[in-house]
């Protein structure tokens, strides 16, 4: 028997990546809503009650609203939005965090989807909190360079216009106030005891991210070496199939690209430095790992399934 989903919000840039990956699905069969009907609450409560699981891709305010009205509705939820990913009674989806949140996922009924540039940052941060390496008072910080879709329809049509504005071609700066709205869940899924400085960077490329976390060693509980640091990542993620450590040593020939894994749903982990300053980067598509893809891979393992099914994978 097919599973019944519902995309709230499929025209968006992520329901409507999640879309294209479920609709050719022979497991899955999507539950339409009319273009006319899709914020009218009685046809989508119609919508919810007639599927096993639903994507929230949605604004926060909204997303609230379709939680509500999901209340009645024995449908299972995704949120892609910042609404629920601290909130009680939500499980957060990112499975490799440990075992017991892989199975925590499985049998939740309420996930709530990572922020694109949360994932890179967490990725990096947590197995060393949980490692005993990193402090949770630790000062960290993070830059993260990402493509412009992950602005959405607005930006991608900035970008993409023909009146594409001069300042458009190069790297650009935000979140300045550092403010940002990732921050809350960083702290939270890390333990840290403080918010990291966060230095997030939209660049003129379609899609992938860059989250680099450095770190001075000798403010690490023992004074790891960054093969040591290497170690306690490759062991966390080890057997892991969409999270992958690479090799200690590698660096690319030396130059990073941030689009390196656009167009692919999984993770790579890049440790570089000395053993007195480290980088570590995570590499990934903010529409994959960063979005849609870690969506469908939540999805798959709370239907029990591969949780790399119908993802791209890039070995």
């Amino acid at each position: 028997m097919k599973t019944k989903v519902f995309i709230h919000g499929h025209e968006g840039t992520t329901g409507l990546r999640i879309h294209e990956r479920l609709k050719s699905r022979q497991d899955i069969e999507l539950v339409p809503i009319a273009d006319e009907l899709r914020k009218e609450p009685e046809a989508i409560a119609e919508c919810m009650k007639k599927a096993d699981l639903a994507f929230l891709c949605l604004p926060d305010g909204a997303a609230k609203e379709a939680v509500a009205i999901a209340a009645d509705c024995q449908v299972r939820l995704i949120d892609t939005s910042t609404a629920h990913r601290t909130a009680d009674g939500w499980t957060y989806g990112f499975p490799e965090l440990s075992p017991a949140q892989y199975q925590a996922i499985a049998e939740s009924d309420r996930v709530a989807n990572p922020g694109c540039h949360a994932s890179g940052v967490i990725a990096v941060v947590q197995p060393l909190v949980q490692a005993g390496i990193l402090p949770d008072d630790y000062p960290v910080s993070a830059v993260s360079l990402t493509g412009y879709s992950g602005g959405g329809k607005k930006m991608i049509a900035q970008y993409e216009g023909e009146d594409k504005g001069e300042e458009l071609f190069s790297p650009r700066q935000y979140g300045l106030t550092q403010q940002h709205k990732h921050l809350k869940e960083i702290v939270a899924v890390c333990g840290l005891a403080q918010e990291p400085i966060f230095s997030p960077i939209v660049d003129d490329y379609y899609s992938g991210m860059e989250v680099m976390v450095p770190l001075f060693t000798h403010l690490l509980k023992g004074t790891p070496s960054a093969q040591d640091v290497w170690q306690a990542l490759a062991a966390h993620y080890e057997g892991s199939p969409i999270v992958r450590v690479l090799p200690f040593g590698e660096d690319k020939s030396g130059f990073v690209a941030a689009n390196a894994m656009s167009g692919y749903d999984d993770m790579e982990i890049l440790v570089t430095g000395n053993d007195q300053r480290v980088v570590v980067t995570a590499l990934f598509d903010n529409l994959g790992k960063g979005a849609s893809g870690a969506a469908i891979q939540n999805m798959n393992i709370m239907l029990g399934l591969d949780p790399t099914t119908g993802l791209q994978i890039t070995k």
